[in-house]
């Protein structure tokens, strides 16, 4: 069982965690305190095409394999899900505010890279060894919650711990891009390792790791066909994908 008094700086936040910390803070989510004891976990979503969001835990939960944020601005009225504040909350929610319903984009491991940015599972990292380097994706090992889980660069049968590899002074690590691409808008929760996976795919030719690669710059994006990636990069668009 999840042990809510032990999450430190080095916990791995996985989605089922959030889900439960979610629920032990039930009260405390729906009044919009905030106590001592919550967790401090900062989760990054997408909020539109080019545009990622950032939440502190407190101002969102999950419902079902969705993720909810609190947002206050005006423009997200109309998208306001009172009906599944209401199956949360169960009628008694008086926190002040919009919920809306967005893509979950994985949580800040609290791990910073070579040049001092935050990592966030999703991240694709440039790994410099020597004259080497390769692009990976970053998620956690192995599948299932244990007092083992780490942040890792999940491989096809082996995985590289993210600690080891800042701990290394040979090795330098940049974040690149994000496997937020090729999107739908139905993502499910549960497929974050399956995207790293994706990614970090061992059979892949370099053409189209390349090409993976390239798609990780444009992100979060949600389009289907890779030659819009492309087209990005020829007409010289940025993404602001930090």
């Amino acid at each position: 069982m999840e042990d809510r008094n032990n999450i430190t700086p080095s916990t791995v936040i996985t989605s089922a965690r959030l889900k439960f910390l979610c629920n032990h803070y039930h009260h405390a989510l729906c009044h919009g305190n905030r106590p001592s004891c919550m967790p401090k976990i900062r989760i990054r979503y997408v909020e539109d095409k080019g545009k990622f969001g950032y939440a502190e835990f407190g101002d969102f939960f999950f419902f079902a394999d969705d993720l909810y944020v609190w947002r206050q601005e005006e423009e997200f009225a109309d998208d306001h899900s009172k009906d599944v504040v209401d199956g949360f909350f169960n009628d008694k929610c008086t926190r002040q505010g919009y919920v809306c319903r967005f893509l979950y984009a994985g949580a800040d491991t609290n791990y910073v890279d070579s040049n001092g940015e935050h990592i966030f599972v999703g991240d694709v990292i440039e790994i410099k060894e020597g004259n080497s380097e390769t692009q990976l994706a970053l998620g956690y090992f192995p599948y299932f919650e244990h007092e083992e889980m780490r942040y890792c660069f999940v491989l096809d049968n082996h995985s590289l711990s993210l600690e080891d590899c800042i701990g290394r002074e040979d090795m330098r690590l940049t974040r690149i891009g994000t496997t937020y691409f090729l999107l739908d808008p139905n993502f499910e929760t549960e497929d974050m390792n399956k995207k790293v996976q994706d990614f970090n795919g061992w059979h892949d030719t370099n053409e189209e790791h390349e090409e993976k690669v390239l798609m990780s710059r444009y992100t979060p994006n949600f389009d289907q066909e890779p030659w819009k990636y492309h087209g990005l990069e020829i007409l010289g668009v940025e993404f602001n994908w930090r």
